[in-house]
């Protein structure tokens, strides 16, 4: 029961409800959200910071600026097991294009670092349960090598009252786990980047990397040019070339079966303006209210 004199908001409450809701569907009639292309990035903390400054994933999205949504699912400190269970709950978007970029911390020994751990058969079956579950072209990346130096060096620097001085990753477990990654490549028909056999290849392999694990800025270019030729060479329809003559990839020279969406600006005659928005590319198309 209403205590006398207190204040009755139940209408109001509702009369806002009402208008909000009424709002909504207004919006919902003049205007649909575009559907685009998307490439989907999913890993770890080697994806969740390849925005930043000089990262291979920004790399990625600048040249598929205007044709693709390049979106960062990154998950520092996560390995294949936390992954797999935001795929399963629904967290991860579908993608024209999907790297799974995983097993730097499934990798982790064991005996001192057992909570980042997964065993290589469990990693093995993750993977294979987070492509079955990731429709369209999927590209695995493996992790890259480690080096015990960096490794050592970080672990001092970080942690300069309790360093114990002994590895908690090695390069050869990271390599095993990266074998991992051909195999289940392979028997899925998926591409596969083995950074750790591939950066191993130059003699100054250690450059690519900042901490023993993390990647460099010439690491992360290292990997945004190796993804993008996997890209070009396995999906040659989702292949983006730059304006031979600038190196932009967002310009009418350009070239790619990817279309931009919207015009670029110099088809558009000045005088009739919307022609080049009616014969332009769109995911999909606005409309105007009816009364």
């Amino acid at each position: 029961m209403r205590r006398r004199g207190s204040p009755r908001f139940e209408p109001l409450v509702v009369g806002i409800g009402f208008c909000g809701v009424a709002y909504l569907l207004v919006l919902g009639r003049m205007t649909t959200v575009p559907t685009r292309p998307r490439i989907v990035l999913l890993g770890d903390s080697l994806t969740q910071l390849s925005f930043g400054e000089g990262g291979w994933g920004a790399a990625v999205a600048n040249r598929y600026q205007r044709r693709c949504d390049v979106l960062n699912r990154g998950y520092s400190g996560y390995n294949s097991r936390w992954i797999l269970e935001l795929v399963e709950r629904g967290e991860i978007e579908t993608g024209t294009l999907t790297t799974v970029f995983l097993g730097a911390n499934d990798a982790s020994l064991e005996a001192h670092n057992a909570r980042q751990h997964v065993p290589l058969a469990e990693f093995e079956a993750n993977l294979k349960a987070i492509l079955k579950k990731t429709p369209g072209p999927a590209v695995l990346i493996a992790p890259p090598p480690v080096d015990h130096a960096q490794r050592l060096e970080y672990q001092k620097q970080r942690y300069p009252n309790s360093a114990t001085g002994v590895l908690e990753r090695t390069n050869e477990s990271a390599g095993r786990y990266a074998e991992a990654c051909e195999r289940v490549a392979k028997e899925r028909r998926v591409p596969c980047l083995n950074l750790w056999s591939l950066m191993q290849l130059h003699h100054d392999w250690p450059t690519f990397l900042i901490d023993g694990l993390h990647l460099s800025p010439k690491g992360n270019q290292f990997v945004a040019t190796h993804l993008l030729d996997v890209i070009a060479r396995r999906f040659p329809y989702l292949a983006v070339t730059p304006d031979p003559r600038t190196g932009y990839a967002g310009t009418s020279a350009s070239i790619s079966d990817l279309k931009p969406h919207a015009p670029w600006h110099d088809v558009i005659d000045r005088t009739n303006f919307k022609r080049a928005f009616d014969e332009a590319h769109f995911t999909s198309s606005s409309s105007s209210s009816s009364s």
